[in-house]
């Protein structure tokens, strides 16, 4: 069973975007990423490119492809984009 654990808006250089937070049986929160446009939600094509040009864009520098270890996978890579999104947002406020 999917619950929704919160809805988060990305402001950035390409529009407007909602990542949804869903709790499933997995310890990371499941993604779902959509671009805003007019109002209507249309799913990204993949989420691991947005998060990539969001870490590129907003300057995180989030090492998405450690030396030792395989890539992040979208769950791990979202939580520390979320992570300092989330905490520069609070800072500016």
């Amino acid at each position: 069973m999917n619950n929704l654990l919160e809805i988060i808006d990305i402001k950035s250089n390409n529009g407007l975007y909602r990542i949804y937070l869903f709790s499933d049986k997995n310890p990371l929160p499941r993604l779902k990423i959509y671009k805003i446009i007019d109002e209507i939600e249309t799913p990204v094509k993949s989420m691991y490119e947005e998060l990539k040009k969001w870490n590129d864009e907003f300057s995180y520098k989030i090492d998405y492809e450690p030396i030792g270890r395989t890539k992040l996978n979208t769950r791990e890579f979202g939580k520390e984009f979320l992570k300092r999104y989330k905490n520069k947002k609070k800072a500016l406020n």
